[in-house]
């Protein structure tokens, strides 16, 4: 019965280093720093829409054009209406940042976005299009990408204090 046991035990390792063969690793290793993974926006000093950035897809490729590895990365946003309006446009901004590694691949970029939610709906998923950072080849699975919404310091400052508060639909 041991020997059974021990056999079983050796196949399910096996089995587990074949299944993890890469080690876990990554590419691209992407961060959202939860300080700056949601914001409120306040119109006419009422709460509008509220953004969260709920993840990203993402992977990596050798571009051939330029010789040099690449992250492709495309946000994922949840927009959500936090009370009846006209309002259809939602403008906002989000960022990508690396912070370590050689010096000519670090820097933080901006990006813009429109996104329209039809009057009628109280909450959007939205896919952004795809945004690419350049890689040390060297380190394409500890390279970190930091990824987040471009929050103002009013914004910053409202968020600590409304921070995880899971507001809801107000029909007026």
């Amino acid at each position: 019965m041991r020997s059974r046991i021990l056999v079983l035990f050796f196949v399910f390792c096996v089995a587990a280093c074949r299944l993890g063969g890469d080690g876990g690793k990554m590419c691209p290793r992407v961060n959202i720093p939860r300080d700056s993974s949601y914001l409120t926006q306040i119109v006419n000093y009422r709460e509008e829409f509220q953004i969260s950035l709920i993840g990203y897809e993402g992977h990596c490729y050798f571009d051939t054009r330029v010789n040099r590895d690449k992250a492709v990365i495309n946000p994922v946003f949840k927009i959500k209406r936090l009370r009846k309006s006209d309002e259809t446009d939602v403008h906002f901004a989000y960022y990508t940042e690396t912070i370590k590694g050689p010096p000519a691949y670090l820097g933080k970029k901006t990006y813009y976005l429109s996104v329209t939610i039809p009057e009628n709906e109280k909450e959007l998923i939205y896919t952004a299009d795809s945004v690419e950072v350049k890689i040390p080849p060297e380190m394409k699975y500890e390279f970190d990408i930091n990824l987040g919404l471009y929050i103002t310091p009013e914004e910053a400052k409202y968020n600590q204090r409304t921070f995880d508060i899971d507001y809801r639909y107000v029909d007026e």
